[in-house]
């Protein structure tokens, strides 16, 4: 049968001619068809890979960020930890020196209540109570709070 469609003469060569220009051409275009997908994949690649550097640099600064923040959050720790101390020391302080004055205060509260009359009368002018007031002064003064009061500047520079 393919020797009598051979012999058959020009028309059956034109035939497979046709076919082979007709798979030719849609070869080609299917060539084109996978280039032109394998460029957009390549393309993508491309958009992706540029993302991902994106991305991984956001990440390290992120990642400095929150060292930094680390960083910070621990000094700040260790800040309110000397402040903690410091408060406590103050507190302290200040009650040392409300006992201080206390103390002083009854003393002088037994001078004005003296069967003396000398140390009573003495005891009773206002220079006791001038006196009361520079002790009070000067524990004010002794206590680090009171350290910028100009009062307290001043008397320092006088001794």
């Amino acid at each position: 049968m393919l020797r009598q469609l051979l012999s058959a003469g020009g028309r059956f060569h034109l035939y497979i001619i046709a076919f082979l220009i007709i798979a030719i051409v849609l070869l080609g275009v299917s060539l084109s068809l996978v280039r032109s997908e394998v460029a957009i994949k390549e393309s993508e690649i491309e958009t992706l890979s540029l993302a991902k550097a994106v991305l991984q640099t956001d990440l390290n600064f992120m990642a400095e960020n929150v060292r930094k923040a680390e960083v910070e959050k621990e000094r700040l720790r260790q800040e309110a930890q000397r402040i903690s101390v410091l408060n406590i020391e103050n507190y302290q302080a200040k009650n040392e020196i409300e006992t201080a004055f206390y103390q002083l205060s009854k003393q002088l509260d037994r001078l004005r209540d003296s069967n003396d009359e000398q140390v009573n009368d003495w005891a009773n002018t206002p220079l006791p109570i001038d006196a009361a007031r520079l002790l009070k002064q000067a524990a004010n003064c002794a206590s680090s709070v009171h350290h910028s009061d100009r009062i307290c500047i001043t008397s320092k520079g006088n001794d």
